[in-house]
């Protein structure tokens, strides 16, 4: 059980955020108008996508990071802390994408999703 449980969190983190985040992206752009009505809805699954965009461009800062410090408690303590921030920050996406309204929703829900599950994975594993 704990090893399928694992291998789903690995699909959810590692497969699903940056399809997900092209595809938020494209419909973002396609869409006309951006915004409708109301306002705040298409701006909550903005604020969504655009935030699951910074966590997903966090996850190259925090390897490419993580990987060049030697092995020590500085290295396990900013991985960790780097974990619960994106963690924090993919479940704040996630919220906003469910309460946003517009054609970015199910692709920022997903991106957060999977954001969410690479980073408990990553602080489950390290």
């Amino acid at each position: 059980m704990n090893n399928i449980f694992i291998a789903v969190l690995a699909f959810l983190g590692y497969l699903l955020p940056v399809p997900s985040l092209i595809w938020g992206w494209a419909a973002w752009w396609k869409s006309q108008p951006h915004f409708g009505s109301p306002l705040w809805r298409y701006v909550a699954v903005f604020s969504s996508i655009t935030l699951a965009s910074v966590v997903g461009l966090s996850v190259l800062f925090v390897i490419s990071h993580v990987s060049g410090m030697p092995e020590s408690g500085t290295r396990y303590s900013f991985a960790m802390k780097s974990s619960a921030w994106g963690i924090l920050a993919s479940t704040v996406s996630l919220l906003l994408s469910l309460i946003g309204k517009g054609p970015v929703r199910l692709p920022s829900s997903l991106a957060s999703l999977g954001l969410a599950a690479f980073w408990f994975l990553a602080a489950f594993l390290y």
